[in-house]
């Protein structure tokens, strides 16, 4: 029997696993495609400022934004993969009014959830792929996960598979309350002078990689589910983009792609064990912040579910 089951291989079920792997406890990961691909891989990795969010979120993103050097460095160490952790100057433009933060973290989601895998993979942990999970029975002992592929069996289950988490939820008598919000970006190379600070307004963002590439995000298109990227979502990003930054007019395209992320009706994600639950916890709902609160989020499941293993000793 696993300490630990989770499912969803995104940033936030792959840094969990990581966090309780760092503690000795035994995890198991498993994903319904294939880990890290899903709205992670979708996402520009902007550690936001808290004019960005919910005051509510407040603390929790301050927390993840002291964490993500620190596990940048970390999984370096380990796996000698470069997460892309950097800071830059960030300019934000809102209702009229513009503040310049003169060193903003960022992250590429892409290389970071690699990290993670190979460095659960360097330390023993088991990463399940192409795994349809069909039901999740709590009994007062542990935890079983049915699915396509075979049962597992473990102490706790904790639900991180993004928009996927409601379904899983159903099969455990478990509600919450989301809907997918579509989001499209796309990627481009401009030659010359480099772009060097990360730019935000209310239409577009536009954020430079290590690499070279600029990233121009997002379209929001709440209770869109569907895949592909359309003609007016990538025309309306290139607008808004060339009116902040007029350059941008002679880059060239290299990528396009699309995501869709979990919304509560509340706007503050969930994050601990479920309703009626002793041994079923969860982590999503967190929109386009996901990447951002990643750190803290899979922190204070951590700590939770280790908690919930001691009591069950005594």
């Amino acid at each position: 029997m696993t300490d630990h089951i989770i499912i969803g291989g995104g940033v936030i079920g792959l840094t969990l696993a990581y966090s309780l792997a760092c503690q000795n406890e035994s995890v198991l990961v498993l994903d319904r495609g294939t880990c890290g691909q899903g709205t992670s891989r979708a996402a520009a990795g902007m550690l936001a400022t808290d004019i960005e969010l919910r005051e509510e979120l407040h603390t929790l993103a301050a927390r993840s934004r002291r964490l993500y050097p620190l596990l940048a460095r970390r999984l370096t160490r380990e796996t000698g993969i470069d997460c892309g952790y950097r800071e830059q100057p960030f300019l934000l433009k809102r209702n009229g009014q513009e503040y310049l933060f003169p060193s903003v973290g960022q992250i590429d989601p892409r290389r970071l959830t690699t990290a993670l895998m190979h460095v659960l993979r360097n330390r023993g942990v088991p990463i399940e792929e192409q795994v349809d999970v069909t039901r999740i029975e709590e009994s007062n002992d542990f935890i079983r996960v049915e699915s396509n592929t075979g049962t597992w069996t473990g102490r706790t289950v904790t639900i991180a598979a993004g928009r996927g988490s409601q379904a899983l939820l159903d099969t455990a008598s478990i509600s919450i309350a989301t809907y997918g919000v579509k989001g499209e970006c796309l990627a481009v190379r401009l030659a010359g002078q480099p772009l060097r600070s990360i730019l935000f307004d209310d239409a577009v963002y536009l954020v430079p990689k290590a690499d070279g590439r600029i990233l121009i995000g997002a379209t929001e298109l709440p209770h869109d589910e569907t895949i592909g990227v359309s003609v007016a979502g990538v025309t309306s990003l290139l607008q808004a983009a060339e009116r902040l930054y007029p350059p941008i007019r002679d880059a060239v395209i290299e990528e396009v792609w699309s995501g869709v992320r979990p919304q509560t009706e509340s706007g503050l994600p969930y994050i601990g064990v479920a309703d009626s639950s002793r041994r079923i916890f969860i982590g999503t709902g967190h929109h386009r912040h996901g990447i951002l609160l990643a750190p803290a989020t899979a922190e204070v499941l951590a700590n939770t579910l280790r908690l919930t293993l001691k009591e069950e000793v005594r």
